[in-house]
């Protein structure tokens, strides 16, 4: 095989580039300077994503297969074996072909079948969604053969995903579709059932949560995380992982065995159950405890640290727009915070947002606003330290010194201070001159000109 090219040379087709998580690997390549082609069946929706991201679009994927040195499909669950059966074929000798599904034994068996002899086979598996802003600290699933292991493209993949920070694990497709039954297959399928057992039963989940514990607490959240998802994806990891069906059997036979010894109120072999799977867990129950213990307390203390911020001003980042807003919180309201701005009110959920104040809320309005400034000489004894003093102003006002004058026109046995003092509204800098000025006076000082 050739030398691979440098990536300024580089193109790589994304076959369903438009939207998800193609769409993010188009962005974050597009940013290391590779040439993107993207793919997709909405040709308007394309089009935008092409002026977005400065890449190329085209909605035929048998074109772009032909045109990448690496070729990437990035289709549902249910239209991948199709859409490999497509493009393989079409892949030029000395390329790469890569998925990045989250099921691995059919796409592989698949792109090895279809491709061209001298073409390498890359299986991937990003274990990360399209809200995550980089490859920092994600984990990265590769499953190529033996064959295609021992590939310049392999190592070309590896380092770069290396290089970026992420945890790469190298695995056979079987081991990772048996992993990704338990790791989401599993953990998939009974957060379902809970939430479907929840709805059977009719529960007000809102009024439940009044009598939350924080166990119950953290498990309606996780429910709510997975069944706002989308439901056609989190199907086709349920039926399209060979895996799943020995998976669920299990679960189920687990489950009615657990009921029937509730039914038969045997003490003894519920506790034995609960006993043999802690054993199982060894170290990891603890673990598990000192998790869950942390989840917790991170809420409840966020919680209490907004409720001693209220009437005070704070900046809100919503976390689903970026976009700052500066006001004085107002009020606590079940998940929500309530922010009085220029005389109007907004709500926003409490755990979407990122909330500012103290010392991180005076270097964001120095970041977004201009601010204005007052001068103040003051009279003190010679013998006051002005750092002193600047120091006990400091943690009341955004304030400096600028200068300090011993001379003429001072009284004797006195120096002139003069402080700085900062804020961003002319209307708000009038109130704290006055409250500055207060505590000068309570400190042994006086206003120099009046």
């Amino acid at each position: 095989m050739e030398n691979i090219k440098d990536k300024k040379d580089l193109t790589i087709s994304i076959i369903g580039g438009t939207d998800g998580l193609g769409k993010w690997f188009a962005k974050y390549l597009k940013n290391k300077g590779f040439n993107i082609i993207v793919t997709g069946r909405d040709v308007e929706k394309g089009k935008n994503v092409e002026k977005e991201l400065n890449v190329k679009f085209t909605n035929n994927n048998v074109e772009a297969a032909k045109k990448g040195d690496i070729v990437i499909i990035a289709v549902p669950i249910n239209v991948t074996e199709r859409v490999i059966k497509e493009v393989a074929p079409h892949v030029r000798e000395g390329c790469l072909l890569m998925d990045i599904t989250s099921i691995k034994e059919i796409p592989t068996k698949t792109m090895e079948k279809y491709v061209k002899e001298g073409v390498t086979v890359i299986p991937t598996h990003p274990m990360f969604g399209p809200s995550t802003p980089s490859l920092l600290r994600q984990v990265v699933i590769l499953t190529p053969t033996e064959k295609h292991k021992k590939s310049e493209w392999f190592e070309k993949v590896y380092n770069f995903l290396v290089k970026e920070g992420a945890k790469v694990i190298v695995i056979p497709a079987e081991k990772h579709d048996r992993i990704m039954g338990i790791v989401q297959g599993l953990t998939h399928f009974a957060f379902i059932s809970l939430g479907s057992t929840l709805k059977e039963l009719n529960v007000d989940i809102k009024e439940s949560r009044k009598f939350a514990s924080p166990i119950y607490e953290l498990m309606i959240s996780i429910i709510g995380r997975i069944i706002g998802q989308n439901p056609y994806l989190y199907a086709d990891i349920q039926m399209f992982n060979p895996r799943i069906q020995e998976i669920h059997k299990a679960f189920i036979n687990q489950s009615m065995e657990i009921s029937k010894i509730v039914a038969n109120k045997d003490r003894e072999g519920f506790v034995k159950i609960m006993k043999e799977a802690a054993k199982h867990f060894g170290s990891e129950a603890k673990r598990g405890a000192y998790y869950s213990d942390k989840a917790v307390f991170a809420l409840s203390s966020e919680i209490e640290k907004l409720n001693k911020l209220i009437g005070k001003e704070i900046a809100v980042k919503n976390l689903n727009s970026n976009n700052i807003h500066f006001g004085v919180l107002k009020n606590i309201e079940d998940d929500y915070l309530i922010l009085e701005k220029n005389g109007k009110e907004l709500k926003f959920n409490i755990l979407r947002v990122e909330v500012f104040s103290g010392e991180e809320l005076k270097n964001l309005k120095k970041k977004f606003f201009e601010r204005k400034y007052s001068d103040i000489s003051v009279l003190f004894k010679k013998s006051v330290d002005e750092n002193v003093i600047l120091n006990l102003l400091k943690k009341l006002f955004d304030v400096e010194i600028i200068d300090v004058y011993e001379g003429d026109k001072i009284e004797e046995g006195h120096k002139s201070i003069t402080f700085r003092i900062y804020e961003y509204s002319k209307d708000k800098l009038k109130d704290i001159e006055k409250e500055f000025l207060n505590i000068i006076k309570n400190i042994g000082g006086k206003e120099r000109f009046k």
